[in-house]
């Protein structure tokens, strides 16, 4: 149980830490493309503050949105692989795929058609952010969980 819990919240930092990261590299390409002075320093900063402040502000801070996600995706990935015979990791990759495409599909939905998630404004992010979902889901698939000592992976 401790091992899922642990598995589960590095997987929630990963998913997390390229959401922010994605984002800020987005925005600071975007205030370099009119014309801001974006230097490594600039990058830096922006990347520390907006993972502390992406985290802990906001309606909707994203490591809450994501964990909502996530422990949504993986729980029905859970009741489905009592079923499947699909690999755990690939199962759960799926899922935290799923989770990052419904939380930056829905997420405008829920505010008039805005996105809120800044690096989810363009097909390419929306794509980027639902593969560290993927990412962030295989990880969570690769750790043994509760039933799964004589399984094979």
């Amino acid at each position: 149980m401790i091992r899922q819990i642990q598995a589960f919240l590095i997987s929630l930092l990963i998913a997390t830490f390229l959401l922010v990261t994605h984002t800020t590299a987005t925005n600071l390409v975007w205030l370099s493309s009119i014309g801001m002075p974006v230097d490594l320093a600039v990058s830096v900063s922006a990347l520390v503050t907006d993972l502390a402040g992406m985290n802990s502000r906001g309606e909707f801070p994203a490591f809450g949105l994501i964990f909502v996600g996530l422990l949504i995706a993986f729980i029905t990935a859970r009741i489905i692989s009592i079923w499947s015979s699909l690999k755990k990791p690939y199962l759960y990759a799926l899922a935290g795929g799923a989770a990052m495409l419904a939380i930056v599909i829905l997420m405008p939905l829920a505010f008039y058609h805005l996105d809120i998630i800044a690096g989810a404004r363009t097909l390419a992010g929306k794509v980027y952010l639902t593969c560290a979902g993927v990412v962030a889901g295989y990880y969570f698939g690769s750790h043994p969980q509760p039933g799964d000592s004589n399984e094979k992976h």
